[in-house]
């Protein structure tokens, strides 16, 4: 949750400086992918998904790949 939580806080100037008018969750005119009919859909229970653990990891430069969506200060 810590690293959701710092994503979330950066979040505004990160848009500020990518389409900070490209909304596709508001504007569905905008959205570039291909739409799935409900006929393809099906109930998940949350008791089915898997449970994954990442209380023990800690985010260091390293485990960002090169083609990061983070603007680096260098």
């Amino acid at each position: 949750m810590k690293k959701m939580y710092k994503a979330c806080l950066k979040y505004p100037d990160w848009k500020q400086k990518h389409n900070p008018h490209f909304k596709p969750w508001l504007y569905p005119e905008q959205g570039t992918l291909p739409t799935v009919g409900l006929s393809e859909l099906s109930i998940q229970h949350a008791a089915s998904l898997e449970n994954i653990d990442e209380s023990s990891l800690s985010e260091t430069k390293d485990d960002r790949a090169e083609g990061s969506d983070e603007d680096s200060v260098n």
